[in-house]
């Protein structure tokens, strides 16, 4: 472990300048995709390609964030931790092992009396009943009928209860598929979903779509939408499902 400490604070030290090139490049990298996601976001008038190039913005925010983050980790080790720690102290010294080989004595033959033992009878083992344990199981409400089995959730099943962290199964691909998204609305007849989580850019068939925290929302009745898109930006009809979310 400290072999490991000392060679990474000797690393910085000695190559912080190439490090902080790198640095650079990752950011710069990372500014020129924010601008081309920013003019794109822009120069669209269409929702989906929107929210794609949002998302792009984001990704290059992180980026941008986790560059400027080493370089100042860098900078802490080079300025502050490597002028003020001893490496050398870091540096557990190497063990001397010294062997004795040992003192060979002849062996003292003693008597061993010999004991009569007896092997006393087996006690008779109470054999346990089984109980058998009952359980009653709730049915699981029928999933919704999907049209296009290709565009299809199959889990969570219509009107099912859901309460904390559950994952949202299914099928999602088409022709030039593009990407997938989960939405979600409030109420038996809503007029506006929204995106949950981010775009998802494989296609899935018969897995896991995505998480759900269910006990992020109040409680009360939502609907669950999968939209499959392709690359021209045109989707078939979305599958819907209604939910019940009931944390308390």
């Amino acid at each position: 472990m400290f072999d490991i400490v000392t060679s990474l604070l000797e690393f910085v030290d000695q190559y912080a300048p190439w490090l902080y090139v790198a640095c650079a490049l990752v950011a710069l990298y990372y500014v020129r995709q924010y601008l081309v996601a920013h003019r794109e976001r822009s120069s669209t008038i269409f929702t989906i390609e929107k929210e794609i190039a949002v998302h792009h913005q984001g990704k290059a925010m992180s980026g941008i964030g986790i560059a400027l983050g080493i370089a100042a980790v860098i900078t802490a080790v080079k300025y502050y931790v490597v002028p003020n720690v001893d490496v050398a102290q870091l540096t557990p010294p190497t063990p001397t092992i010294t062997f004795t080989p040992p003192t060979r004595q002849p062996p003292t033959p003693t008597a061993t009396p010999v004991t009569p033992t007896t092997t006393p009878r087996p006690r008779p083992t109470a054999v346990p009943v089984a109980t058998v344990r009952t359980s009653t199981l709730t049915p699981t409400p029928p999933a919704a009928a999907c049209s296009n089995r290709d565009v299809c959730i199959t889990s969570p099943a219509a009107n099912e209860i859901l309460s904390g962290n559950v994952v949202v199964v299914g099928t999602a691909r088409t022709d030039r598929f593009q990407f997938y998204k989960i939405e979600y609305a409030v109420g038996e007849n809503p007029t506006g979903w929204n995106v949950y989580g981010d775009l998802h850019y494989q296609p899935v068939a018969d897995g896991i779509l995505a998480p759900f925290d269910a006990s992020a929302l109040p409680d009360g009745v939502y609907w669950l939408q999968l939209v499959v898109v392709d690359e021209t930006g045109n989707f078939d009809p979305p599958h819907r499902v209604r939910i019940i979310i009931q944390n308390s």
